[in-house]
Formats: structure tokens, sequence, C-alpha cells
């Protein structure tokens, strides 16, 4: 993407992940309680450095596909979200991600970051359809998803945890482009 973009919601600020935001992405990214989030790095601070090095460059590729963000509260980092176009051949539709520093959770910050990217996925990015996906076991991620919107495709998947190898159930949910201005439209009237 050629433009960096920013996100504003009611309460937050979505922003590209840059250089220096290494300590506080680690301060969440870093919590070894986050199992269902194997595909941030929690081991040490060096990959996290290395996770937002990576991210930071991709905004400045011209074959960008995945978009990294940081959730701003406040003035802090309180979590991340991304949009991912890398799971379709043909760019179609993006898969959604979001974490929140467990600090501020049970305050609706996700549900706020995650609306504002399936959003943008759709106004900017021009896909068709957005998907998100959990393992059964997380209750909260799996209300965010309800409560924007997103209807729940297939409860038999299954994912593989690749540092513990562990496998549990999946939850994959769905909106599409259509369904999210139709729902903008009865909250727009509801106002």
């Amino acid at each position: 993407m050629k433009t960096k973009v920013e996100l504003k919601t009611k309460r937050l600020t979505l922003r590209p992940i840059q250089i220096g935001d290494e300590k506080q992405v680690h301060e969440y990214a870093g919590d070894k309680e986050i199992t269902m989030m194997f595909w941030l790095p929690n081991d040490t601070f060096e990959e996290t450095a290395d996770f937002v090095k990576r991210n930071a460059k991709e905004w400045d590729s011209p074959d960008q596909t995945n978009f990294e963000f940081v959730i701003v509260y406040d003035g802090k980092i309180i979590g991340g979200c991304d949009c991912d176009l890398g799971h379709s051949d043909d760019h179609s539709y993006a898969t959604l991600g979001w974490i929140v520093n467990k600090k501020y959770r049970g305050r609706g910050f996700a549900s706020e970051a995650a609306s504002a990217m399936v959003d943008f996925a759709f106004t900017k990015l021009g896909v068709k359809k957005v998907c998100a996906q959990c393992d059964c076991k997380n209750a909260a991620s799996f209300a965010v998803m309800k409560k924007i919107g997103m209807k729940l495709v297939n409860d038999k998947g299954t994912r593989t945890y690749p540092k513990t190898g562990i496998i549990s159930g999946e939850f994959t949910c769905v909106i599409s482009k259509g369904e999210w201005f139709v729902k903008l439209e009865r909250k727009s009237d509801e106002d």
C-alpha cells in the first residue's frame, strides 16, 4: 500500500506497526499465557523485535498482503490487529486477527478494533468477504466475531499449536461485503 493508513474509532487509533514499537508490543506478545495466539513471537524480546521489523517492512512493499496494525488507546499501544490477504490466491477475501493486552480486556477494545479492520478490508482493500478464526475455547474472540456481525460457518475445524503440538477445535466466522454495509445502514438508522 503506497500510503500508510491510520484508522480512527471512537476511542482508538489503529496505525501501522513501526520500528520503535517493540517494547510495547512485547508487553502483550511476550505474555506466556497467550497460548491461543500462536502467531505471535512470545518467547524472547528479540523475536518480538524481528516480528515488528518484518511487519513494518511489509508496509513499504508494493506487493503487501499483510497489514499489521497496533491498537493505540490513550497514547499507549494496548494490542495489535491484522488484515491478511495472503490466504486467498486472488486476494478476494481477508483474514483478521487481533489481540489486546490482558490489562485492557473486557472493555470492548477488541470489537472496536476488529470492526475498524473489517471496514478497512472492504473499503480500502476491496475484498468480497472477511474471515476470522479462533480456538473453540476462546469465548472472548468468538464473542467479538459475533458482535461485529460475523456468522459461524464452520465449527468443526482444528488447529495445531506448533510450539506444543496441542490440537484444538477451531471456529471460522465470515461476513460478506453486502452484510457489512447492511449492518452499517441499520446502525446508522438506529443512531
